[in-house]
């Protein structure tokens, strides 16, 4: 009996702890509100349109992470997107505005372009001459040069199409904001630009007409692909 009573007058204690802890958590809260007014944001709806045309694949080696790829696929609704995103963030003229907006649809009537993050694992290589013992890093460029680890091609359909250029470039601050976590200090960030026409000078992407698009990367052991379905690629 009297067990019970003291377990009875631990659970009263606990309960009003409780009650007078949450009512201290609100005026906790209010004055936090208060003194820290928390800025809006109002890149989450721009960050939030560009889902559809961003892709993301880690490639794995059993438990072990070998490379990591994410691509934007800069499609005339992308580049129009950043648009809306770069005028709101610089505050535009209007004419800074129309020549921007002209300049980035004429550039995909020559180029079909991807930014793409990628990471590779770092590769340790053991020596036992003598002033180079124990481990060492040694690893080539990750895409863009001959001797890169991986090299990239775009798929349109069945047919596959080799990059006209792949350069490292300085990430916007608005596509850094599009990426998201994604983007961080251990990647590279490549801009990687096909020709919008083939050999033969047949246009790759007509206007309005949705496509499979896939980027293939591939290694000397790997291969992964990043899949866009029923994307419309330009609108002029």
């Amino acid at each position: 009996m009297k067990k019970f009573k003291v377990m009875l007058w631990l659970q009263i204690l606990i309960s009003l702890e409780c009650i007078f802890l949450l009512s201290g958590c609100n005026k906790i809260i209010e004055w936090g509100q208060q003194n820290f007014e928390q800025a809006p944001k109002y890149c989450e709806d721009f960050v939030k349109s560009a889902h559809p045309f961003l892709r993301s694949k880690i490639v794995y080696s059993q438990f072990e992470t070998v490379a990591c790829f994410d691509a934007l696929f800069l499609t005339d609704d992308m580049r129009m997107l950043y648009m809306d995103y770069h005028k709101k963030f610089h505050s535009l003229t209007n004419s800074q505005e129309s020549i921007m907006r002209t300049r980035m649809i004429n550039e995909n009537k020559y180029f079909i372009s991807f930014y793409v993050l990628a990471l590779q694992k770092e590769h340790l290589y053991e020596s036992t001459k003598s002033l180079f013992t124990g481990t060492y890093q040694k690893q080539s460029e990750l895409l863009g040069t001959k001797n890169s680890s991986w090299n990239v091609s775009m798929l349109i359909g069945n047919q596959e199409y080799i990059p006209e250029s792949v350069r490292i470039v300085d990430l916007p601050m608005e596509y850094r904001n599009f990426f998201g976590k994604q983007f961080n200090q251990f990647n590279t960030t490549y801009l990687v630009r096909f020709d919008l026409k083939d050999a033969l000078g047949n246009i790759l992407f007509e206007p309005f007409k949705k496509y499979k698009v896939t980027l293939r990367f591939k290694s000397a052991e790997y291969q992964v692909e990043l899949l866009w379905k029923n994307i419309v690629y330009c609108k002029n």
